[in-house]
């Protein structure tokens, strides 16, 4: 079975690290962002199975990407 592919959005570089350290294992991080613009173009892209995002990151919020 092929590892989901997952997006991760966050606007603290250390958050996105430890995040993809700990999420690596269970799927296949292809992308950190630190932006709402930049998720949204990715997320277009890339099509990932799984997007994490913190609500408070700049440009557009994450309830409004997600929208």
């Amino acid at each position: 079975m092929a590892k989901p592919k997952i997006l991760l959005a966050d606007g603290h570089p250390a958050i996105l690290s430890a995040l993809q350290a700990l999420l690596n294992g269970l799927g296949e991080v292809v992308a950190t962002v630190a932006d709402g613009q930049a998720l949204v173009e990715a997320a277009q892209s890339l099509k990932p199975d799984i997007i994490f995002s913190d609500i408070s990151i700049p440009k557009v919020n994450g309830l409004e990407v997600t929208r």
